[in-house]
């Protein structure tokens, strides 16, 4: 018969990676309650633990900010695994675990002798997922990078910007943003497997090919007719006017789209009718993309002296897809943000409260939370080496006198 399945609170999730892409997808797991270890060293720390560190930090290590707010929920302890009783102790950590999650490089595992083919001879139904810029596999598997390189390499940045101008990119990295997200779903989809078949399996995950994958329209588009679509800066090719505008206050925007003729009506109406949107050619979608420059700047003279969040109500009591251009400050006031509890404040030791984001979804059987900070490094040896693996003080005292717990 097949291993009983656990439920997300009963989930053991071994996790050894560093930055954004691994730690993320670790966390949604964590936040629905499910018990993350973090596999880490002093010796060769997680690069967001010494982002920011300089010689007057106070706090060292454990005073990195996105570190702390990255990995809520979670327990670290610290393991040398250039030791042979620290890779014994990962092996043992893995035996415990129903999944073991790694982002390095590809061959680091192999190296280290904790590669899937030998942790499978520890617990042979374990899922393990690996995931890196480009997968395990091809002639660029080796290439060490992180989000901004796989943005670019997967073709997000030849289409943000303006299409005068050099590709700009998106805000931040994209495929970090991405990669967790498939990563999370690829282990749901694995234990629901190992649910009914009783076995596990590893997952290969290249950052780049999800964010091709998120892509997936423009290489059809390609395929079926050659084109090669490029930046457009705010328009877009199936709706005008299609931009973000000013509205009164300094560096206040509003985004507006006008998707059929309805809503240009609608805005029509909400604008009160002048006379230049009375214009025929402004009547069809098709016109109206015709005259995009001159829709953008008469748009823009009406926005121009308006407060933007009435502007916003307004157009959208009237069927008009609007939203105001929201600032980091009217983020953590956003009443729909407050609403979901998106924000949770948590105490930090060194940091005092700090606001950590949850996850955009709330399971209804388990609508999960967070409750600690990112853990100070090596915080939770005793309990990982003790409860989890029934060490007892000596031998843990030992482990550390011989160099595998820093």
């Amino acid at each position: 018969m097949p291993a009983a399945h656990p439920s997300l609170r009963e989930l053991k999730l071994l996790e050894l990676s560093s930055g954004a892409a691994g730690p993320v997808a670790a966390r949604y797991f964590a936040e629905q309650g499910a018990t993350v270890v973090r596999v880490e060293s002093a010796k060769r720390p997680d690069f967001l633990r010494i982002l920011q560190l300089t010689p007057d930090s106070p706090h060292g290590l454990d005073g990195a900010p996105m570190f702390i707010l990255l990995n809520p929920n979670k327990e670290s302890v610290s393991v040398n695994l250039k030791t042979a009783e620290g890779k014994q102790i990962v092996e043992r950590l893995v035996a415990w675990a129903d999944v073991v999650l790694e982002n390095f490089s590809p061959g680091v595992m192999a190296r280290l002798g904790l590669d899937y083919q030998r942790l499978r001879r520890v617990r042979p139904d374990l899922i393990m997922l690996s995931g890196c810029l480009f997968g395990q596999t091809g002639p660029q598997r080796g290439y060490p990078g992180f989000g901004g390189q796989g943005t670019a390499i997967a073709g997000f940045n030849h289409l943000t910007g303006w299409p005068d101008r050099e590709s700009y990119g998106p805000y931040g990295t994209l495929t970090d943003s991405l990669a967790p997200r498939y990563a999370a779903l690829a282990v749901a989809g694995a234990l629901l497997e190992r649910r009914r078949t009783g076995r596990g399996q590893y997952i290969d995950l290249s950052q780049i090919e999800a964010g091709v994958y998120s892509l997936s329209e423009l290489v059809v588009r390609y395929a079926a007719n050659g084109e090669i679509p490029s930046r457009r800066g705010n328009r877009s090719e199936q709706a005008a006017p299609h931009a973000v505008v000013p509205c009164a206050g300094e560096d206040r925007w509003i985004a507006i789209a006008v998707f059929d003729d309805d809503s240009w009506r609608a805005l029509c109406r909400v604008m009160g009718d002048p006379d230049w949107a009375r214009d025929p050619d402004y009547a069809t979608g098709e016109g109206r993309l015709r005259h995009e420059p001159e829709l953008d700047r008469r748009l823009a003279e009406w926005t121009s002296g308006v407060e933007p969040y009435a502007l916003m109500a307004k157009l959208q009591a009237a069927g008009v897809e609007a939203g105001v251009v929201q600032t980091l400050d009217d983020l953590l006031a956003d009443p729909q943000l407050a609403h979901r509890g998106h924000f949770e404040e948590i105490e930090h030791a060194h940091l005092g409260r700090l606001r950590f984001e949850r996850s955009g979804f709330r399971l209804s059987e388990n609508p999960g939370g967070l409750d600690r900070p990112g853990p100070n490094l090596g915080e939770h040896n005793q309990r990982v080496l003790g409860e989890y693996l029934g060490l007892d003080a000596v031998e843990i005292a030992a482990l550390a006198e011989l160099g595998a717990l820093e």
